[in-house]
């Protein structure tokens, strides 16, 4: 497993009688912008909940960089370098956009309880080098509502970007993305994708559910496609997205299997490009 990011084996969730996710087996390479595609109900989020330890497998294995957090709290498996969005943005009622990007980066703080309360010179640094660190992330999601505005009051687009900023403030190795590119437009939706490569070339290994397809074949190097818990088809996007089993996941029924070439063939624009 030394050269797996984060391996994901024979993992199965059942809620009640339904399988949410049935022996679903994962690997994804460092420094890998993987997507994990599939109609609504398919098991996508339930698979990023078990890797970042919101809910527990009833079966299988996960291990990020040969670590097994199968069964690890959630802010055990965030020092473990796992960050994370979510399909629902979570932003913290009250706190400015700065606040809520410094509150990302608490465990990573080395301050004691008598040095905050104190404000001595070595936590009133700490506090300056969050803020700065903070700003720096907004600058490079592209946030540039005001810091000091209700991160709660900005656009979606932008609640969306203060969500990322936070989820690097936690330093990670690891970025598990639940839709980022939901509620924006084409050209924000592509400002992401630029994003996502920046952070890959860093060293971050990135897993993504998304249902921008275009997003998804001009970023994604690799895709798992699921549907009703199962795994259907893993590879290249644009190889994955061409197979019958697929495409019939997504629109019901071979017959209307053509529709979706015709659906990204349009988003793409004239000659694909």
């Amino acid at each position: 497993m030394s050269g797996t990011a984060v391996g994901i084996t024979g993992l199965t969730k059942a809620f009640g009688g339904l399988k949410a996710v049935d022996d679903i087996t994962i690997q994804v390479p460092p420094g890998r912008i993987h997507g994990i595609l599939g109609p609504n109900g398919a098991g996508k989020t339930t698979v990023l909940n078990m890797v970042s330890g919101f809910i527990q497998a009833d079966s299988g294995r996960i291990e990020v960089f040969g670590n097994d957090i199968t069964r690890m709290q959630p802010f055990r498996i965030a020092r473990q370098g796992v960050g994370r969005t979510y399909q629902n943005i979570r932003l913290f009622p009250g706190l400015t956009v700065l606040e809520t990007v410094v509150a990302g980066a608490y465990a990573q703080r080395k301050s004691t309880i008598a040095g905050a309360l104190l404000l001595n010179p070595s936590e009133r640094r700490e506090r300056r080098e969050a803020r700065e660190r903070a700003a720096a992330l907004l600058d490079q999601v592209g946030c540039r509502a005001p810091h000091s505005a209700l991160a709660e009051t900005l656009s979606y687009g932008d609640q969306r970007r203060v969500e990322i900023a936070r989820a690097l403030a936690t330093d990670p190795r690891v970025l598990l993305l639940d839709e980022p590119t939901a509620g924006m437009n084409d050209a924000e939706s592509q400002e992401v994708g630029r994003l996502l490569v920046e952070l890959r070339d860093l060293g971050l290994t990135l897993i993504l559910i998304e249902h921008n397809m275009r997003l998804v074949e001009d970023f994604c190097e690799t895709v798992s496609v699921m549907s009703s818990g199962a795994l259907l088809a893993e590879g290249a996007p644009t190889w994955c997205l061409e197979q019958d089993e697929v495409k019939e996941a997504y629109f019901g029924k071979r017959s209307d299997a053509a529709r979706i070439a015709t659906l990204r063939r349009a988003r793409r624009g004239p000659g694909g490009a």
